[in-house]
């Protein structure tokens, strides 16, 4: 596999991999193999849209009521991941496209992006018919959520992409408050790293007070693929991070574990499992 220092491995003319319900498995291996080497996951989720809208000036529990309200109805079309190390070698990317994006009956009411997110080339209908299906995807990634073998969760301003990660793979329903929210995702996934709270650290990045794509302008970090699909986004999100990693002289203590937006941090340690076969102790006196 290419390893190239802020910029996207290409292999075989490719620089992600799109994954379907007829591929996962297969893909799902590949990805724990370049685990080993590429241990740091930058991520995007890219979903229909609100239920419900937030207002501005919302307090931060309020904001939560909001998210909490439409991560539990609603789900993505896709999910990108990318994979690099704390040296800034970038890995694979991999596409996840999700069929059950539209499963409730009152999609007409999503305050959302549909007729854009169609006007940059979603097919909605390869999506339904050959999208992996959510219980599908949480039997085949929790055993790498499981493993240990995941650093670091990279996002930018990443709160509803953490969110809907989380309902993926191992809740039904949002926890009732920020603080529940921030312990259970530390519990699961880890430590994250969102690069919008990382920005708020630096006046040349405008202490935060921008977009992915303006900063990825300002850093001179140039996109590969169409921007809103989550391939694309999380392999610019991994370039970004790589590039701030170089000029932000700020101790990683202050800005690791927390999502923009969450007061509360998301770090911990997470010791990989280690699965004993029965077989190997039944007779074991």
């Amino acid at each position: 596999m290419a390893k190239i220092i802020g910029e996207a491995a290409i292999v075989g003319g490719k620089w992600k991999r799109d994954v379907w319900s007829h591929n996962l498995l297969e893909e799902i291996e590949l990805m724990k193999h370049c685990l080993s080497e590429f241990p740091i996951v930058a991520m995007d989720t890219e979903f229909p849209g609100f239920l419900r809208c937030t207002p501005k000036g919302v307090s931060d529990e309020e904001f939560y009521q909001c998210l909490q309200f439409n991560v539990n109805r609603l789900s993505i079309l896709q999910l990108g991941l990318t994979l690099t190390d704390e040296n800034g070698r970038i890995g694979m990317t991999w596409e996840f496209n999700f069929q059950d994006f539209d499963k409730i009956s009152n999609m007409e009411g999503v305050y959302s992006l549909d007729s854009f997110l169609k006007n940059k080339g979603f097919n909605f209908n390869i999506l339904r018919s050959c999208g992996i299906s959510p219980e599908e995807f949480r039997r085949q990634f929790n055993p790498i959520l499981r493993s240990g073998r995941i650093q670091r969760w990279i996002t930018f301003h990443g709160l509803y992409d953490i969110a809907y990660l989380m309902k993926f793979t191992n809740i039904i329903c949002m926890p009732t408050s920020m603080s529940n929210f921030a312990i259970m995702a530390a519990h699961l996934l880890g430590t994250v790293t969102d690069l919008k709270h990382m920005a708020r650290y630096s006046d040349y990045l405008l202490n935060g007070n921008l977009g992915l794509k303006k900063l990825a302008k300002m850093l001179q970090v140039n996109r590969i693929g169409t921007a809103h699909f989550a391939g694309s986004d999380s392999l610019l999100t991994a370039s970004v991070y790589a590039k701030m990693r170089v000029i932000m002289k700020v101790d990683p203590k202050i800005h690791e574990g927390f999502l923009y937006g969450l007061p509360y941090p998301i770090q911990g340690y997470r010791p990989p499992v280690v699965i004993v076969d029965p077989k190997l102790t039944h007779n074991r006196i």
